[in-house]
């Protein structure tokens, strides 16, 4: 499914057209770097990671995944796994998975995530990731403290721009009990009888090391981006356990603070 140069073949030849992503860790490793997706003269391309804090004799699994880290997504294509020596993995690639053939310019816009993961007993853990192409973040972003009912500073809401125009919404609660996962859900109140309109999140998790991951693409069926969601009159609510109707921190996002 991949096309990898053999030692009787000559190398890949560069056009001098190429684009470079930097890694994102997880809270799950050190990993940082960067990865260029460089185009060919015969059409394929070469996927180069140069990755720093790699631990020596651990080769980690490198994918091309569908959608964003923060969903994940079924596999796109297997890459060359990462070097822990050198901190290095090369793959010319020129099919996918599937078996489509595919070129440098769709794989440099590549509507998914490049993943490291772990392997072993952490196999498919996701390390370090890149949002490619319409997923990658602009830069843009907006924070919001989490605050208990007494007041106490407990987290953060981060909401990042993607280039599509799409939000990335992270929650996080710091010092999370293990073995938990904490209801999470954004309000917006839109009726005069003081009734929310509530969406669901993903719960905030204790294996995720108290962090919740969320895509707001649509609220209510309705498509939202990022500048129309910070315009909203909304708050992000974290619930407890095991009474659902009970906030242990809320946060006010787009139009209303807390």
């Amino acid at each position: 499914m991949i096309s990898c140069s053999k030692e009787d073949s000559p190398a890949p030849v560069p056009t001098g057209e190429s684009k470079q992503y930097s890694i994102l860790n997880t809270n799950l490793s050190d990993f940082s770097g960067t990865v260029d997706f460089i185009e060919n003269t015969n059409g394929s391309t070469t996927i180069s990671l140069q990755v720093l804090n790699t631990i020596k004799n651990i080769d980690n699994v490198v994918r091309l995944r569908s959608n964003t880290a923060n969903l994940g997504g079924g596999i796109a294509v297997s890459l060359n796994s990462l070097n822990g020596d050198k901190g290095i993995s090369n793959t010319t690639v020129e099919k996918l998975q599937s078996g489509e053939v595919v070129n440098y310019a769709q794989l440099a816009e590549f509507n998914g995530y490049l993943a490291i993961e772990g392997i072993n007993e952490n196999a498919g853990v996701l390390l370090a990731y890149v949002d490619l192409g319409p997923n990658e973040l602009t830069g843009k972003k907006s924070i919001y403290d989490l605050l208990s009912p007494d007041g106490v500073f407990s987290g953060l809401v981060t909401v990042q721009e993607r280039k599509k125009g799409t939000a990335s919404l992270t929650v996080g609660i710091r010092e999370i009990d293990e073995d938990v996962e904490l209801p999470c859900s954004l309000h917006i109140p839109q009726y005069s009888n003081g009734e929310d309109f509530i969406q669901q999140l993903f719960p905030v998790k204790s294996d995720l090391n108290g962090f919740s991951f969320n895509e707001l693409n649509e609220i209510d069926g309705n498509e939202i981006t990022y500048d129309e969601l910070l315009e909203l009159n909304a708050f992000i609510e974290v619930s407890n356990q095991d009474d659902s109707s009970s906030f242990i921190a809320k946060a006010g996002i787009g139009a209303k603070t807390n």
